[in-house]
């Protein structure tokens, strides 16, 4: 089985991720796409207004409910401390047939700081690098394990959306599932007071 992993935050999970994820599941003929939302992500760890992880899995869940092939890992979830993608892909070979073959989903932004992730030798043996293209990101540490993905630029950011909803602003079409929006708005996610 050919199998596409998006791992992230997802605070909160947008569209700009669903459509990434069709868009590699098509153009590379896979399988399925394990969305993994991360416990703590290494490169936010520092950061303090980190959604609780239920919250984000839960958004994650509704998002994708209706696509077929799109399914939901707590794998990091389990393991409650940082998120590293080489321990990830370590477990998924572990728990997995060895005939299944991992692509790991991810922007050019991340590909740039890859040499810096933990143990990135050891993720190369695992998975190939499924990337999307972003502005201003065009270095290349491993052009060798390295396929593109054939799409625009994602103009939608997380942070953007959170920023929408401190403000009380109304979220742009097409930003977010409207049940994801719905949640949000339920569980007073990223409001703030402003004056």
């Amino acid at each position: 089985m050919n199998i596409g992993i998006l791992g992230g935050s997802f605070d909160p999970i947008h569209m700009g991720h669903i459509k990434l994820a069709g868009v590699a599941k098509e153009q590379f003929s896979l399988d399925k796409i394990l969305f993994i939302p991360a416990f703590i992500p290494p490169h936010k760890s520092s950061r303090r207004d980190l959604t609780a992880a239920p919250y984000r899995y839960r958004m994650v869940e509704l998002a994708i409910k209706n696509f077929p092939g799109y399914e939901i890992s707590h794998v990091e979830l389990d393991r409650p401390d940082i998120s590293y993608t080489v321990d990830t892909l370590s477990t998924l070979k572990h728990q997995s047939s060895p005939r299944d073959i991992y692509y790991l989903i991810l922007g050019a932004d991340s590909l740039e700081e890859l040499p810096q992730w933990k143990n990135p030798e050891a993720i190369l043996k695992m998975a190939t690098l499924l990337v999307a293209p972003r502005p201003g990101s065009n270095k290349n540490p491993y052009p060798e394990h390295t396929q593109w993905i054939q799409m625009p630029f994602c103009l939608i950011s997380s942070s953007e959306v959170r920023k929408v909803f401190e403000r009380g602003e109304k979220v742009p079409q097409g930003f977010l599932n409207p049940e994801v929006e719905n949640y949000i708005r339920r569980m007073g996610l990223y409001r703030k007071d402003y004056s």
